[in-house]
């Protein structure tokens, strides 16, 4: 058995709502992810499936509808050339 020590950082990361541009062949669709964003608020990374809508009670339910509706405001991000952004919509 092998045991290490680690020290633990406190990392702020912040995330949100986007949509993503997948090509699935010739075909483009959108898909609601969850993207995380780096120190300067530039988008680092993204959850490999889409989100779906669950919470712990319907307030919680209505908060993310109202969080997911938010990133149909921003540029739709390329899936496969993250974080460019997808111009085709």
């Amino acid at each position: 058995m092998v045991l290490c020590t680690v020290n633990l950082k406190q990392i702020k990361m912040s995330w949100n709502h986007r949509i993503l541009a997948h090509k699935d062949r010739d075909e483009m669709y959108l898909q609601i992810h969850e993207v995380y964003y780096d120190k300067d608020g530039k988008p680092e990374e993204y959850t490999a499936n889409g989100v779906s809508v669950g919470a712990e009670s319907l307030d919680g339910i209505k908060w993310v509808l109202d969080k997911m509706k938010e990133c149909a405001n921003k540029p739709i991000l390329l899936a496969d050339d993250f974080p460019n952004e997808y111009n085709g919509a």
